[in-house]
């Protein structure tokens, strides 16, 4: 979800539910420019909207706060408190809520900050029904038929309702974020207070889960695929090890500048530390399509693959074309006694090669460590053959 764009299509609607004037710092918020994440302390806070919500999501100016929080209640309460009563919160001071909470300009902002939020809605019925709904029986039917309606913003908000009821439900096949896994931390830049030379990070307050919606249809997911032309990822990154148990490898044939004979047959063998090797997946039909996992020793789980790329000399400064390789192959059976052997069947021809490891989890993705800094999870050797 883009921030500013959210917050504008909010303050168009929120034109039409509420009389009262904006604060000029609700201007700067849509802009983008200021994000509130504690507590609201006045009532303009709750009226721009970025202050905390008791769902810790900043919605624009239709926001519900908590009456403890100071504002947003306390004073100057609509369209806040009237959107609140009609997501069905008890967030507002008794007294708060004024006019007509089924009027279409509420109902709508009421049903966007319940998609932001994960909150369960149920729309009103709108005001024309009411007529038929207070007329004689004939009236009935259109009242009864009010269920129908609801089904599409159900639809719309299907992962609140299931967070809030989903007990017992499949995590992975539901359709829902439930709120327990929700970083806030994702909703910081990471420029409070500013660095100089530091990029602001992207932000969102939904886990990312809807990221690759922002590149359809010209980028397609990767969907399990090794997609040539490029890609987007849905995948979480998954289980982190700890830094005890980050892995480590080293080449133990050929070492670095050794010189082998050409064109013989040989095993390249990696030493490996704290990593589970020997499990992959259909590297056709799953790739990168499970986050990374780590077995009961908190080891990551997954193998390793040996590459040998041809060099025009051992001290070549020239990177190298990823596309272009000598030699690959992934090791798929478990390493032995920590060692990990690919067969090179023809050897290699008179020359100077770059032999490196890649590192994977099940799913072939590149195994990501818990901290920033760390020595490298794989290793890289350069020989000759003669």
């Amino acid at each position: 979800m883009k921030f500013s764009a959210t917050l504008a299509s909010l303050s168009l609607l929120a034109v039409s539910v509420s009389a009262h004037r904006l604060p000029s710092r609700y201007a700067a918020a849509r802009r983008g420019d200021q994000f509130v994440t504690g507590p609201c302390t006045t009532d303009s806070d709750c009226q721009q909207g970025c202050c905390g919500f008791t769902t810790g999501k900043c919605a624009g100016p239709a926001v519900a706060q908590t009456n403890g929080s100071g504002g947003c209640g306390f004073g100057t309460a609509a369209p806040n408190c009237n959107v609140a009563k009609a997501l069905g919160l008890s967030d507002c001071v008794a007294g708060a809520v004024n006019g007509d909470i089924t009027s279409p300009a509420i109902q709508q902002v009421a049903a966007l900050v319940a998609q932001l939020n994960n909150l369960p809605f149920t729309p009103a019925a709108p005001a024309a029904a009411a007529p038929p709904a207070a007329a004689p029986p004939a009236a009935a039917p259109p009242a009864a038929e009010a269920p129908a309606a609801e089904a599409p913003p159900a639809a719309n908000n299907a992962g609140a309702g299931a967070a809030a009821g989903g007990a017992g439900a499949d995590a992975q096949t539901s359709l829902t974020l439930d709120p327990a896994v929700i970083a806030k931390g994702f909703a910081d830049d990471g420029q409070n207070p500013p660095t100089a030379g530091q990029t602001a990070s992207k932000t969102t307050t939904n886990n990312w889960i809807n990221f690759c919606k922002l590149t359809l249809p010209g980028t397609p997911l990767t969907d399990g695929k090794q997609v040539q032309g490029g890609s987007c990822n849905p995948t979480p990154m998954g289980l982190l090890p700890s830094i005890e148990k980050m892995p480590s490898a080293k080449f133990n044939f050929p070492k670095n500048t050794d010189s082998i004979n050409a064109n013989v047959p040989f095993n390249a063998s990696l030493n490996v530390l704290n990593f589970q090797t020997g499990v992959f997946t259909n590297a056709q039909k799953t790739y990168f399509s499970a986050p990374q996992t780590l077995n009961a020793q908190g080891e990551i789980i997954g193998h390793t693959h040996i590459v040998i790329e041809t060099l025009q000399s051992i001290d070549q400064i020239t990177p190298t074309d990823p596309k272009k390789f000598f030699f690959f192959k992934g090791v798929d059976d478990p390493a032995q006694n920590g060692i990990a052997i690919a067969f090179v069947a023809k050897g290699v021809p008179v020359g100077a090669y770059r032999m490196c490891s890649i590192n994977t989890s099940a799913n072939h993705s590149p195994v990501v460590g818990p901290i920033a800094q760390h020595g490298s999870f794989d290793d890289c050797v350069y020989f000759t053959a003669k």
